[in-house]
């Protein structure tokens, strides 16, 4: 009997440390394609927590999504999703706030950027970024084509072009598109009315990342708005035949947040976490790795680094157009439904 009640009680032990020990890692959403690599290499390696966790990469084919899930809590303890999705998690109620006290690594972002709910309080840590221009085929078309969005409309393009798919083309082409037109995300008529003129010249919307990869790379179409990201890294792998433009109207920032699932376990550590990766130095490392443009303003570049950009930081920063995001979430479900009536008759 005693023999057998030290075995129970070691069983017990075991069964607790185990938890002890599941309770340490941490699961964390990104997008698939590789992302988690750099993450790992950029921010994990050389991450040393006060208190032991652990941090767990899980790529998935859209982690805002997964946040929309009851069982998002008990999966995920944080994600990686677009600063557009973020505000909308956050007016779902579907993802944890912070205040200034918690979130202390925001000190080095510009305010201008902090993704704040209504209350004031930050709904996530945004930790870099890239930027929406127009993408093209070397081959086939020059810098000069794209001196302006509206160069996109212009007839030699016929059959030669492709666009996103509506949910995206609402809250990302129609809004920068707007603003090259004298719009804005509060006056998106403008931008509509440049991809009425713009559509007859598309092939096909693009599916995915992969299938714009080969789109372009291929030359089956000759320029596509895109994310410069994308671009450096079809370069670094060896894609001599692609660049990114900026038109003189601007490109539009897209930040990528970091947030919390709301009622997700050991939200303390996910807060050491969120101040760690708002540091300078994982995110220059994010930058060398993978183009990825930081958020802390504190982040030194190397010129050799910037080269790689195809143009220097300062002049990105400087072209860069951030929206008013609540707008945007607050007026997507009607622009999508409109994206979509001018998609209709495009190849898929």
């Amino acid at each position: 009997m005693m023999n057998r009640l030290k075995a129970l009680a070691c069983a017990a032990a075991m069964t607790c440390l185990a938890g002890t020990a599941a309770a340490q890692e941490l699961t964390m959403a990104v997008w698939g394609g590789g992302g988690a690599n750099t993450w790992r290499e950029a921010f994990i390696k050389q991450f040393s927590p006060a208190e032991k966790f652990t941090i767990k990469m899980v790529e998935v084919p859209n982690p805002a999504g997964g946040l929309r899930s009851p069982a998002a809590a008990s999966q995920y303890n944080l994600a990686l999703v677009t600063y557009f999705e973020a505000i909308a998690l956050s007016k779902a109620g579907l993802i944890e706030s912070f205040d200034d006290n918690q979130l202390t690594g925001i000190k080095d972002v510009d305010p201008k950027y902090l993704t704040r709910d209504k209350a004031g309080r930050h709904v996530g840590l945004p930790v870099y970024f890239t930027y929406y221009g127009i993408a093209y085929n070397t081959d086939l078309a020059k810098a000069e084509d794209f001196a302006s969005w509206q160069g996109l409309a212009d007839a030699k393009w016929k059959g030669k072009l492709s666009l996103t798919r509506p949910v995206y083309l609402a809250p990302y082409d129609a809004v920068i598109m707007a603003k090259a037109m004298g719009g804005s995300e509060k006056d998106i008529d403008p931008g509509f009315k440049l991809l009425e003129r713009i559509v007859p010249n598309v092939l096909a919307t693009y599916t995915s990342l992969a299938h714009m990869n080969t789109l372009l790379t291929r030359g089956e179409v000759a320029a596509v708005p895109f994310y410069a990201s994308r671009v450096w890294a079809l370069r670094r792998q060896g894609a001599a035949n692609v660049e990114v433009a900026m038109p003189k109207e601007g490109v539009l920032m897209l930040p990528y947040v970091v947030v919390v699932p709301k009622g997700a376990k050991h939200q303390d550590k996910a807060l050491a976490w969120l101040n760690y990766i708002a540091g300078a130095e994982p995110q220059l490392r994010a930058a060398a790795l993978d183009g990825w443009l930081p958020m802390n303003a504190k982040v030194k570049l190397p010129d050799e680094l910037q080269k790689t950009f195809g143009r220097p930081y300062e002049e990105i920063v400087r072209n860069l157009y951030s929206p008013d995001w609540n707008v945007v979430v607050d007026h997507n479900e009607a622009r999508v439904d409109r994206a979509e009536k001018l998609l209709s008759g495009v190849q898929k």
